[in-house]
């Protein structure tokens, strides 16, 4: 049996991948520099990078490169 996830973290994931695919990159870059994981996933394996890039964000995208992310994550489609 899987637990459910806390609410209030849930939350919080949907509030950073938000942060990314708007290009909010100081608000971004200061959850990550607060120790949220720079290769954050979503539930279908998209990464904050790939929703960055998606979304035309490159100065979020190269602030997550620079915090360690990584550039050619696989999501659950096979996409990089």
């Amino acid at each position: 049996m899987t637990e459910a996830p806390d609410p209030e973290v849930v939350e919080l994931a949907t509030r950073i991948f938000d942060l990314a695919r708007r290009g909010r990159t100081e608000d971004l870059v200061a959850y990550v520099d607060a120790g949220v994981p720079a290769d954050l996933t979503n539930d279908r394996g998209d990464s904050l990078v790939m929703l960055a890039a998606y979304h035309g964000h490159a100065e979020a995208v190269r602030a997550l490169l620079a915090r360690g992310a990584a550039a050619d994550r696989v999501n659950d489609r096979g996409q990089t």
